[in-house]
């Protein structure tokens, strides 16, 4: 469907460049409900099309939640040698079970409880228009295209390596337990750099509008210095506003304060999204960090077991290397979003 010529597409269009390619990815992958307003035009929610779509995500929700229960299930039982060598302390085979029932829990809520979460994605879109809408004549700075590259780069990454991580698997392990396996590590590695990279590039927009906001202060530490110097020297001050109009000396003082207690409303506006948006990502993080942490212990703990015992090969110490160094690079995504809006805050 063609976009229309109006305001209200123009913003929304500026939302599918900034953290578009990561939502309808995850929108494709039942990560994201389906449609967001933002994206969906005029289709309605009650129409039988997307009442289809939204029937056969659910549908695929679960299945891929079944599947990866399944193969974690007969990795388990059938094929544990390939999680685990047989050597390896017990405490590290119990670690084994938390991490891969944290992952189905991860997996589970992200997928099948995709459409409960509607209302929190719609929330977010409907608070940040007017934002948008406030800040879309500012052009962004070096800083925030390069993060926003930085997200389209790590989605780049992280989506070549789920496409590799299965092909990898089977040419090293030549095994047919390797397709549990690589489905065991595939799925919930999907659903976890999608979300966590929706939490980045979120993150980068808000922190985007914090810094345009922060553009406009010091205009208004320039009337305070202005009025100063002219009233020494006995002249009528000449200050412009926002947009370079100027102001007549009657309105200065009034226009002033409205225009700062404006941009304050604006910043406590930005904020409450921010925080919003971190209490509702919050329990998924948790459960994404205890694994990512848990699982880059134990991948460690395992390789320096097995080196100290000289039982397992090169190739299959530099596999386990490289699984624990793509988790272990989850954390820029779970740390750095909320020191790009710390960053803003202290600058304001």
């Amino acid at each position: 469907m063609a976009w229309k010529d109006t305001e209200k597409d123009k913003i929304r269009h500026l939302l599918r460049q900034t953290i578009g390619a990561t939502m309808r990815l995850s929108q494709f992958l039942s990560l994201a409900p389906y449609p967001l307003t933002v994206f969906q035009g005029d289709h309605s929610m009650l129409g039988s099309r997307v009442q289809v779509v939204i029937f056969l995500r659910q549908v695929f929700a679960v299945f891929v939640t079944i599947l990866t229960i399944a193969s974690q299930f007969v990795l388990f039982f059938f094929y544990s040698n390939l999680l685990y060598q047989p050597t390896v302390p017990i405490f590290i085979v119990i670690l084994y079970y938390i991490v891969n029932i944290l992952q189905t829990i991860t997996v589970a809520n992200m997928l099948v409880g995709c459409e409960r979460r509607r209302m929190q994605y719609e929330g977010y879109f409907a608070g940040v228009l007017p934002l948008v809408k406030e800040t879309i004549e500012q052009s962004d700075c070096k800083r925030t295209v390069w993060y926003r590259n930085a997200g389209k780069a790590l989605l780049v990454f992280y989506t070549t390596v789920a496409i590799l991580m299965p092909c990898v698997m089977a040419m090293i392990i030549q095994d047919i337990g390797c397709i549990p396996y690589a489905i065991a590590q595939f799925i919930p590695y999907t659903v976890s750099y999608l979300i966590l990279n929706q939490y980045f590039c979120v993150f980068v927009h808000l922190s985007s509008i914090l810094r345009k906001l922060n553009e406009r202060l010091p205009p208004f530490v320039n009337i305070d210095l202005a009025i100063g110097s002219h009233s020494a020297f006995g002249e009528k001050p000449m200050v412009f506003n926002i947009l370079g109009q100027p102001l007549s000396p009657p309105k200065l003082c009034h226009n002033h304060l409205d225009q700062i207690e404006k941009l304050r409303l604006l910043h406590v506006q930005v904020m409450e999204i921010a925080s919003s948006l971190s209490e509702n990502f919050g329990i998924v993080i948790i459960l994404i960090v205890i694994a990512a942490f848990a699982s880059v212990n134990i991948e460690l703990l395992e390789l320096y077991q097995c080196i100290k015992l000289n039982n397992i090969g090169p190739t299959y110490i530099v596999l386990k290397f490289m699984i624990a160094i793509i988790k272990f690079s989850f954390y820029f995504l779970i740390a750095y979003p909320n020191r790009l809006i710390q960053e803003e805050v202290i600058l304001r």
